[in-house]
């Protein structure tokens, strides 16, 4: 009799672990699956290459699917959708804008929020359209300090220092910052949604040469704000900041709890490939109250904190043990205050080690913008990534590890 562990994939299984974004199990179900050659196990493939970072690899994975099954709607927009996350990491833009153009041409199958955040991707990609692909050239190993949070950088001929946030899907100014550097601003009309509810509009400038450190990038495209977006409570603002798609070309980025970022000029090989990516979400598999939970690693945000699918798998847990608060979230746009519930401590397994905190947060309401967005158990802040004298992401072999 065939084991559970060696059965052929079912459409059921991918879509189900597709759905909760458990690429880990579907990477281990894809090592044990008998047949890796039926379109399921192709499906499973391209997403876990997606997931692991072989963006170029999954994209062909899918136009073999596409050329040897007669896919069911839904499941070609379904990959369709994959395809237009991998073109974006690749900087692919007109690619991509013909992908979004094919699924919006026909989106029965899309929800209300996932057309929004196509015709974003869409708009993003049309901006882009003629705009050559971000490269990068790391000539030597770089050594800088992080002050509170900011990394300094050069933008063309001008130096700066920036937010360093692995948690915003793309780098990021205020438009009175993009005028300063001289930058020329391409009308997009990006739309979404702030902490109030309020939709507001964004749209793109491109730095020539972006240089941090040792590192140096061309053609580095940033979301251009409202400087009123990026202005927050007592002053403080975000003139700037570096995301994911700039820190990923690093292959490997160090830090240290001194403030010390390190880039090496080659990222040494790793074993452990803890670390997955949704889209440009950087997500890492951790244990907590004796379960594995999906988390968004964030290293822009202060604390971490707990979200509705954590909160309804352990209620009664969390409400005969926690206290409960109302909390402030702030972010561009503005602030508004949501009722939380604060456990004392709880103990995290994750990459090789653990880390106990104190006074977590815990959101009984969801805060996606939709059901199907609603996966994530947690986010992980620096409060966790601060209790080790150092972590590491290595983005060429998918690891995540803490010192």
């Amino acid at each position: 009799m065939t084991s559970r562990l060696t059965s052929q994939f079912t459409w059921e299984e991918v879509l189900r672990l597709r759905r909760t974004r458990d690429y880990f199990a579907l990477r281990e179900r894809l090592a044990a699956n008998g047949d890796s050659t039926t379109p399921p196990a192709l499906f499973a493939r391209a997403l876990v290459q997606h997931a692991f970072n072989a963006s170029a690899e999954s994209n062909a994975t899918i136009s073999a699917l596409f050329a040897t099954a007669n896919l069911p709607d839904s499941l070609a927009t379904e990959l369709r959708r994959v395809k237009l996350a991998n073109d974006l990491r690749l900087f692919q833009y007109a690619s991509g804008l013909a992908i979004a153009d094919t699924l919006l041409a026909n989106p029965e199958g899309l929800d209300s929020a996932t057309v929004r955040d196509v015709r974003n991707t869409q708009r993003v990609f049309r901006a882009l359209a003629s705009t050559a692909p971000q490269t990068v050239q790391i000539r030597g190993p770089t050594e800088l300090r992080l002050e509170r949070g900011r990394v300094p950088v050069q933008v063309n001929d001008s130096l700066r220092s920036y937010a360093f946030d692995t948690g915003a899907n793309l780098s990021g100014l205020m438009r009175s910052e993009a005028a300063s550097l001289g930058l020329s601003i391409l009308p997009a009309g990006i739309e979404f949604g702030t902490s109030t509810d309020r939709r507001v509009t964004a749209d793109l400038a491109v730095a020539d040469r972006l240089t941090i450190g040792a590192v140096h990038y061309r053609h580095v495209v940033f979301l251009v704000l409202d400087d009123s977006l990026l202005t927050f409570p007592g002053g403080f603002q975000i003139q700037g900041l570096i995301g994911f798609p700039v820190i990923e070309q690093m292959s490997e980025v160090r830090f240290s709890r001194d403030g010390q970022l390190s880039v090496p000029e080659t990222a040494p090989r790793h074993a452990l490939r803890n670390l997955a990516l949704d889209e440009l979400t950087p997500l890492v598999s951790i244990r907590a109250h004796d379960a594995p939970l999906l988390c968004r690693l964030d290293t822009g945000a202060g604390m971490t904190e707990f979200y509705e699918p954590f909160y309804r798998r352990f209620q009664m847990w969390i409400d005969t043990t926690a206290r409960r608060a109302t909390r402030r979230m702030g972010s561009a746009g503005g602030i508004r205050e949501m009722e939380v519930r604060i456990l004392p401590s709880i103990r995290l397994s994750l990459a090789d080690t653990v880390a106990t905190l104190d006074s977590v947060r815990v959101l009984p309401r969801s805060i996606a913008v939709n059901s199907s967005s609603n996966y994530l158990d947690c986010n992980i802040g620096r409060d966790v990534l601060d209790a080790f004298s150092r972590y590491v992401l290595n983005f060429r072999d998918m690891a995540f590890l803490l010192r």
